[in-house]
């Protein structure tokens, strides 16, 4: 089944996985993605616990890649290289986004937009899975981004997300860990791309435990803000 968009272009779709030891949480996401959807692409970061088997289990058409470089960005990146939809989304594996939020989330791309991103704070988003050191940083890095970019975001660090594939090439990011969205939201920012943000509801992952690591990650994603600033601001010289 593919889309269509408001021209009446036929558009396919792709979704991204990344995956490290989320046997536990498969089901979930696997067994709800809705057939309109084309390809799934899963980036295993070599896990030993089944994962992959998993995947096949309830999706044994989805194209599977090792990748044995870690991080969550560097992931997303050989995701981008091997997907052919013309509109790629993001997700993440354990269960902390809903599949049923997908139509949602890409109508802004069908209709137009660029890219369009999940939010946790906008009216009808929200999350079980917020703390408060994060919900801060959050906001602290928003702010920052918003002022120093002239961007209206909300939502910073979630990473449910819809983009053209013409937009993931304009966007051409580098980094290798969960800073990947910031990078994004301001790579989006500075390409002159146009972008929508959706409500979006976060779940806590349903097993297991997260490899984010609030503070030192948190650091990462202020050195790509000051990192991308200063790059700016010397090519205006």
């Amino acid at each position: 089944m593919t889309l269509f968009n408001k021209f009446g272009n036929m558009k396919t779709i792709s979704i991204v996985v990344p995956t490290l030891n989320e046997s536990k949480n498969i089901k979930y996401l696997f067994s709800n993605i809705p057939d309109f959807v084309d390809e799934i692409v899963v980036v295993d970061g070599n896990s030993t616990d089944g994962t992959r088997d998993e995947v096949i289990k309830y999706r044994n058409d989805a194209k599977i890649i090792i990748e044995n470089r870690l991080g969550k960005g560097q992931a997303l990146k050989t995701g981008f290289e091997n997907a052919s939809g013309d509109i790629v989304v993001i997700m993440d594996a354990d269960g902390s986004h809903d599949p049923k939020e997908l139509p949602r989330l890409l109508e802004p791309v069908l209709d137009g937009y660029d890219a369009s991103h999940g939010s946790r704070l906008l009216p009808g988003g929200g999350s079980n899975d917020f703390s408060v050191f994060r919900k801060l940083g959050n906001r602290m890095f928003v702010s920052l981004v918003n002022y120093m970019y002239g961007s209206e975001y909300t939502d910073l660090c979630y990473g449910y997300r819809a983009f053209k594939k013409d937009a993931i090439d304009k966007m051409t990011c580098t980094s290798k860990g969960f800073e990947i969205e910031t990078e994004q939201s301001i790579r989006v920012r500075k390409a002159g791309l146009k972008v929508k943000e959706i409500p979006s509801f976060e779940s806590q992952r349903i097993h297991g435990n997260s490899n984010l690591n609030s503070f030192k990650d948190g650091w990462r994603i202020l050195d790509v803000i000051v990192r991308e600033y200063i790059k700016d601001f010397e090519s205006k010289k």
